[in-house]
């Protein structure tokens, strides 16, 4: 049959041979697999989030502390060396789960958990409150969760380089992780301020002042970090200050840096508080030539910086020569406005001004950092929980607790309405408090 003039040419299908058919199949099964492994390996499928299905209430502040104090419930935090409370909630740690707690039962209210190892919870960003928990990966610690204080919901995450293991603390605005080779700083969307020390993967060059040196200890405050650390071929601890941001190059700003031991024997330098102006670094004792030339060992001390890391002011204090590994300085605020800034060194709780950072008094035979809870500031004694004026340290009165399972230790406090929070051999013990 002859093809009408002007009519569509008919397109011949294409012939399907055996290979392309394997092909196809290849790909298909490809695509499967790698499905597959991203949902295998998927960090939503190793979650359980139990979010709270109202938003909790904030806790009323407490006026004072209470006239006694009875034992309420118990819960393991091994992972937190401080009580974790937040507006409305005592929140705890262990394995890879962070559960928050009804104070009045120690209910569960909310809690998410993973299948990674946690590396520290914190409560911070009191304008959004937040609980931030950072997991340890096959990077290190450096897979963060930002949860909704009040009901527990995922806000924000991110995922970076890290060391095995970090110290989490908070400013106002800020959290900072600091581990042995370097530290990081996260706003409240947990994105990156600065990156200080090692850097994995350095996208310009020449970020960084030093390089190799392991950070040994640091604070925040104000929009600074200080960081003691010890640098490669340097016979001595270096005091660096930094901005808790980087420059618009990505460059670390460094407001100063300077050697603050003339070697490295004795105790390492410990950097206990931060302010706008000033840095406090604890030394628990060092040798100082005597006049006739011979050494003379010095007492602990807590000597003040500038932000320049020019020395200002050395004060003499009680104290170890190492403080201890689950002391941290609290930094606690009243209802009423007023700020206590206190470290925990050993064998006294030290109250700093929350400003200058020089020491106001201490209290001598504590077990732990002190904390305000209303007018009053208390501290963990031998028997109990120790009253005492913010204003002079005058010791008011003494509310006799017990501590069942304590074997020795840092103890930690932190007042949640009319009751206290204590911390310590890794578990909370929820106090009520009694008029």
């Amino acid at each position: 049959m002859t093809r009408p003039t002007g009519s569509p040419r008919r397109i011949r299908p294409e012939r399907r041979t055996r290979t392309d058919l394997i092909v196809s199949a290849a790909v298909v099964v490809v695509v499967l697999v790698v499905a597959a492994v991203v949902w295998w390996v998927a960090p939503s499928r190793h979650t359980e989030v139990d979010s709270a299905p109202v938003p909790l209430q904030p806790v009323g502040d407490a006026t004072a502390a209470p006239a006694t104090l009875v034992p309420g419930w118990t819960a393991p935090s091994p992972v937190t060396p401080m009580p974790v409370v937040t507006e409305s909630a005592v929140v705890t740690a262990d394995g890879g789960s962070v559960v928050a707690h009804d104070p009045d039962d120690g209910s569960i209210v909310w809690s998410y958990r993973r299948d990674l190892p946690l590396c520290g919870v914190i409560a911070a960003f009191p304008s959004a409150p937040r609980v931030v928990a950072a997991y340890r990966n096959s990077r290190g610690c450096g897979e963060v969760t930002a949860l909704r204080a009040d009901d527990g919901r995922r806000s924000s995450s991110r995922s970076s380089d890290a060391d095995d293991r970090i110290l989490l603390q908070t400013a106002s605005d800020y959290v900072v992780a600091q581990g042995d080779s370097r530290l990081e700083s996260w706003g409240s969307s947990l994105v990156r301020g600065v990156e200080y020390g090692r850097v994995s993967a350095p996208v310009q060059p020449n970020t960084q002042p030093r390089s190799g040196c392991r950070l040994q200890s640091s604070a925040t405050g104000a929009d600074d970090i200080a960081v003691v650390e010890q640098c490669p071929d340097e016979n001595g601890y270096r005091l660096t200050v930094i901005a808790a941001s980087q420059d618009k190059d990505g460059k670390v700003t460094q407001l100063g840096s300077r050697l603050i031991t003339d070697g490295l024997a004795g105790p390492v330098p410990r950097v206990v508080a931060v302010s706008s102006g000033a840095v406090a670094v604890y030394r628990g004792g060092s040798p100082a030539a005597s006049s006739t030339g011979a050494s003379a060992a010095l007492g602990p001390q807590i000597r003040v910086y500038g932000t320049d890391a020019a020395l200002r002011s050395t004060h003499e204090v009680l104290g170890a020569s190492d403080i201890p590994p689950g002391s941290v300085p609290v930094r606690s605020t009243s209802g009423d406005g007023q700020t206590a800034l206190t470290v925990f060194t050993g064998s006294a709780t030290v109250v700093l001004d929350p400003t200058a950072l020089t020491p106001r008094y201490q209290i001598p035979g504590t077990l732990g950092p002190a904390v305000l809870m209303g007018a009053d500031l208390i501290v963990p004694g031998p028997s109990g929980i120790t009253v005492v004026d913010p204003a002079t340290g005058a010791q008011r009165r003494t509310i006799a607790v017990a501590r069942p399972g304590y074997t020795g230790g840092t103890v930690g406090l932190a007042p949640i309405g009319t009751d206290i929070a204590v911390q310590y051999d890794g578990g909370v013990h929820l106090l009520r408090g009694t008029a």
